[in-house]
């Protein structure tokens, strides 16, 4: 028996109503990040896991189609039900995090002739 409902494929009839569903799948999220750090082990505050969950949702603040939307919240669904259910690795978990903490990339061509880029 699955610990999340199955997932079912909708399509919004409105932008009320796919703004009304992303706010239900981030209230989800929030909802479960206890519930995720138990089960994955991880070492980090909640604030930074609550803040990257927000960083992901913000990231498609301004799409305005509500069929982009649609398939949005699908693969976010499916993103929660994996990690909800622990489906995913640590790693995985963790590579969301990683790009918080890598230093930005120099421009100069000599930094980037060393490092290989160039």
């Amino acid at each position: 028996m699955p610990l999340v409902q199955p997932l079912v494929t909708r399509t919004s009839s409105s932008m009320a109503e796919a703004r009304t569903r992303a706010i239900h799948l981030y209230r989800l999220w929030q909802k479960n990040v206890p519930h995720i750090m138990i089960s994955y082990h991880l070492c980090l505050p909640q604030a930074v896991v609550r803040a990257k969950i927000r960083d992901e949702f913000e990231k498609n603040r301004f799409v305005s189609d509500p069929r982009s939307i649609d398939v949005l919240l699908f693969k976010g669904r499916i993103e929660y039900e994996e990690t909800y259910n622990v489906w995913k690795q640590y790693s995985h978990v963790l590579r969301y995090f990683d790009a918080n903490e890598k230093e930005p990339q120099s421009d100069k061509f000599i930094d980037k002739f060393i490092e290989g880029r160039a």
